[in-house]
This record gives C-alpha cells, sequence and structure tokens, in this order.
C-alpha cells in the first residue's frame, strides 16, 4: 500500500473554476483561463485579415491558414 494521506493523482484539478456549479478544474492554470473564456464569452485573438475574433490563439492560428493561397 501506498499509504492512507497520499492521493493517487496530487495535481489533478489543482486550478478549479471559480464559476458556481461550473465543476470544471485543471492541472494547468493556462488551462483554466481558457476555460473561463467560454463563460465569459471573451475572445482576445483577432484575426488581422477579416476581422474575426477568437478564444483561443490555436484557433485564430488554424483559421488565419484559410487566407493563404
Amino acid at each position: 500500500s501506498h499509504g492512507s494521506n497520499t492521493q493517487p493523482y496530487p495535481h489533478a484539478r489543482q486550478f478549479p473554476c471559480p464559476k458556481p456549479d461550473c465543476g470544471r478544474g485543471f492541472r494547468r492554470l493556462e488551462h483554466l483561463k481558457r476555460h473561463v473564456r467560454t463563460h465569459t464569452h471573451e475572445r482576445p485573438f483577432l484575426c488581422p485579415v477579416c476581422f474575426k475574433k477568437f478564444s483561443r490563439s490555436d484557433n485564430l492560428a488554424q483559421h488565419r491558414r484559410t487566407h493563404e493561397r
């Protein structure tokens, strides 16, 4: 046995979502920050070509490829 005072995943869900009744938690702070934008509807990443906004930088990067020829 590993002992009764140890948690099997000590870093699991270290960063809980602050929104009441959400219940989500994340191991990384940046993932929590990304998740919180689903509640705030914040879209800070702007396409410089068509001005469409995105909540995630990776989604913007994927979108920007649609403007390439």
